[in-house]
């Protein structure tokens, strides 16, 4: 795993009027059932610059290594990464109109002119995770009674006689109208 802390940072110093950069790393991320995903993520940054504004667009993907919630095997998914802000150079100004304040950044002039975009990556990456991970759509998941993946194998525990009591229920479903 890559901890490298200016793995993702760019150096606005280096930037004249139009930038790229690349950048991969691979972290944890929080996953919905509570554990931990592995994520690698690749993201190209276009950087402009007007002055002492940078205007950043962030595009790529993580793939993130989980556990399918209905059948239990890992599989990996991929995630898109999408993403804008302006940092702003010297003293505190306004956010501009139409520009949410958490999108808007202003840097010191004093010091290294370097901005790291790994919180922004990590919480696109985050944003974006469905709550229910499923390696496929139509995934049937596990047997209840047995606990056999029913994508790999019919295991026959369902096809035992049905439950009498669920009857009444099962009448209407069926179209059977009770009179």
């Amino acid at each position: 795993m890559n901890d490298d802390a200016s793995a993702m940072q760019i150096d606005l110093g280096r930037v004249e009027d139009r930038s790229t950069f690349s950048f991969e790393r691979t972290f944890d991320l929080p996953s919905p059932e509570g554990g931990e995903a592995t994520c690698t993520a690749g993201v190209k940054v276009e950087v402009a610059r007007s002055g002492d504004r940078y205007d950043i667009r962030a595009h790529g993907a993580g793939e993130v290594r989980a556990e399918c919630h209905r059948c239990l095997e890992p599989f990996t998914m991929s995630v898109p990464v999408d993403f804008s802000l302006v940092l702003h150079r010297g003293d505190r100004v306004p956010s501009p109109e139409g520009l949410e304040e958490d999108d808007f950044v202003t840097i010191p002039l004093v010091g290294k002119a370097l901005y790291d975009i790994f919180p922004r990556v990590r919480e696109a990456l985050i944003l974006e995770i469905p709550i229910k991970l499923l390696c496929r759509e139509d995934c049937k998941g596990v047997c209840v009674k047995c606990g056999a993946n029913l994508n790999s194998l019919d295991c026959g525990c369902g096809a035992g006689p049905a439950d009498p009591r669920w009857e009444a229920l099962r009448k209407p479903l069926n179209g059977e109208n009770k009179t």
